[in-house]
C-alpha cells in the first residue's frame, strides 16, 4: 500500500463538519485506509481576496489505488459534499471543500491533471504546519528537504520579510457529541 499525504480545506458553512465527512468518506472505499488526522488549523485565505477564514488538515491514508484512481475518488467526495469544479473561475475563490493530494509515496508526476508534489505545499503555512504535525521527518520526492525544514524556511522568509505573512492559528475539532453512531449531528 502506497501512504498518501492530502491536504483538507474549507472555508464556506461549517468547515470543520464538511473537513471531518469528507475524512470519513475517503474511508468509505475499498482499498483506502485512513492513518492520522491532523489537528485543524484557522488560517486567512492565501492569494486571494475572502473575509472567509479556511480551516485546514492534512490527513495521511494509505490506499492501493493509482495516484489518478485516489484523485478521482477525491473528486467524488467533494462532488457528493457540494463542490462543482466544472463553473470555477480560474483562480482561488471560496470554497465548501478542497481536498489536494501532497504526498504519494515518493512518486513524482507532472501531469496535465496531477502534479504530485503538490506545486505549493512550500509556500503555505496552512499545509506545512499540520503536515509537519503528521511527519516532520518525511523528505519532499523532489528536493529531498524533509517536512519541518520546509516549514523553517517558510517561517524564516515570512520573519524576514521576503515573503508575505499568513495568519494560522491551531484550532480544536468539535467535541465527539456531533457524532453519533455514524451519523454526523449538525
Amino acid at each position: 500500500m502506497e501512504e498518501v499525504y492530502i491536504g483538507l480545506g474549507s472555508n464556506l458553512g461549517n468547515s470543520a463538519l464538511t473537513i471531518l465527512r469528507a475524512w470519513d468518506m475517503l474511508a468509505d472505499f475499498d482499498g483506502v485506509e485512513l492513518v492520522a488526522l491532523s489537528s485543524p488549523y484557522l488560517s486567512a485565505p492565501v492569494n486571494m481576496d475572502s473575509s472567509h477564514w479556511f480551516t485546514n488538515a492534512v490527513g495521511c491514508l494509505k490506499t492501493h489505488h493509482s495516484a489518478f484512481s485516489l484523485l478521482e475518488l477525491m473528486f467524488e467526495v467533494e462532488r457528493s459534499l457540494g463542490r462543482s469544479r466544472k463553473n470555477e473561475k480560474r483562480g482561488y475563490q471560496d470554497r465548501s471543500l478542497d481536498l489536494d493530494m501532497l504526498y504519494f509515496g515518493s512518486s513524482v508526476y507532472d501531469e496535465s491533471k496531477l502534479t504530485i508534489p503538490h506545486p505549493h505545499l512550500h509556500e503555505r503555512l496552512f499545509v506545512l504546519k499540520p503536515l509537519v504535525e503528521l511527519a516532520p521527518d518525511f523528505a519532499h520526492p523532489s528536493t529531498g528537504v524533509l517536512n519541518h525544514q520546509l516549514l523553517e524556511r517558510l517561517e524564516n522568509q515570512i520573519r524576514g520579510g521576503q515573503v508575505p505573512a499568513q495568519e494560522i492559528n491551531m484550532g480544536v475539532w468539535p467535541s465527539n457529541s456531533w457524532y453519533e453512531n455514524g451519523q454526523f449531528e449538525e
